[in-house]
């Protein structure tokens, strides 16, 4: 199949002017990009990436200098925004044991429709690792879901604790769910404080195999009230101790409605010069059966975290034509980009 190459394909970015990050250095040119053997490989004009579109909102007139008017915006069409996340909890896994996010089985994903869409993460750990309060809070629910229905049927959690936690910056309450542990070691009304152990990672329930399985509910205490954790844990930080970043973004049609698509390619390109340090490929939220929730800021369908600050480029083949687009991921900040699909 003939693979044409767009560059610049329609993307559209939420944005607010007081959280909306600057616009990136557009002077970069794009590596050339290898695709699957038996293709051509794909090369680059030298043109700078963000002026490949014919957006007016992206010329590089200088503003007359010793003024006070503002940069522009981060145009929501053709390029990115950078924002504060909402990081109010740590790892309810803390090392030497595993704090990282299992990548196999992210939030909302069903490993391309061969399991439920995921109403949370996995934090893969040996029975018996201590689980820690993500941050402090009064128990609400500590035991198994056998009678009591916290999902889509009984003892789908297996032992299980459940934590609402009040904040300043959000009006709701947010609960923290603990699940498939072997051992509990709180009760119902306890309040217990930050990076308390609470339990033990096990593989009760519909485990598969002993892990952690984490999840955010925004409102309620119920299984339709799910975010994606991973825009509420802290980032994890480098080499270099500086924190990692995230990408999160709206893969949607021209009507603004979630589109489900299981290969957005995500490369990481710490010398543009130089081939990629790190390749992602992830899938979109899934919309049929239990369906899960976006951010109520960001109403993102799909998320990347733990990313070392860099460049990166999102691509994705559409109807024959190969399109992408370059963000900038900067420590401990949230990337938005949306993609819209005609």
């Amino acid at each position: 199949m003939k693979i044409r190459w767009r560059v610049g394909a329609l993307i559209t970015l939420r944005l607010s002017l007081a959280a909306c990050g600057a616009i990136t250095d557009t002077s970069l040119t794009a590596p050339a990009l290898s695709v699957i053997e038996g293709s051509p490989t794909l090369h680059f004009s030298p043109a700078p990436l963000l002026t490949s579109s014919p957006a007016p909102l992206l010329s590089h007139t200088p503003s007359p200098p010793l003024t006070n008017t503002p940069a522009p915006p981060c145009d929501p069409r053709l390029t990115f925004c950078i924002e504060s996340g909402h990081f109010l909890f740590q790892r309810p896994i803390a090392l030497p044991d595993t704090d990282t996010v299992d990548p196999t089985y992210r939030y909302g994903s069903t490993q391309t429709g061969t399991r439920q869409p995921h109403h949370g993460v996995e934090f893969y750990n040996a029975s018996g690792t201590p689980v820690l309060a993500a941050a402090e809070g009064a128990v609400v629910y500590a035991g198994d879901d056998k009678q009591t229905l916290l999902s889509p049927w009984p003892n789908f959690y297996g032992n299980l604790i459940v934590i609402e936690h009040h904040f300043d910056s959000i009006a709701p309450p947010v609960f923290t769910l603990y699940a498939h542990l072997s051992k509990i070691d709180v009760s119902a009304g306890q309040t217990v404080a930050v990076g308390e152990k609470i339990g033990e990672v096990g593989a009760s329930g519909a485990a598969i195999g002993s892990h952690l399985h984490f999840e955010v509910r925004l409102g309620e205490n119920n299984y339709a009230s799910n975010r994606n954790p991973v825009l509420w844990l802290r980032p994890l930080s480098g080499e270099d101790g500086n924190p990692y970043g995230l990408i999160a973004g709206r893969f949607v049609d021209s009507q603004g409605n979630p589109i489900y698509y299981t290969s957005l390619n995500i490369q990481y390109f710490p010398d543009l010069n130089a081939p990629q340090a790190a390749a992602y490929t992830v899938e979109t939220y899934a919309s049929e059966k239990q369906p899960v929730r976006g951010d109520d800021q960001w109403q993102e369908n799909f998320a990347l975290s733990d990313l070392p600050a860099g460049n990166y480029r999102i691509s994705y083949l559409w109807l024959g034509v190969l399109y992408e687009r370059w963000v900038e991921v900067q420590p401990g900040k949230v990337t938005l980009a949306t993609f819209i699909i005609q």
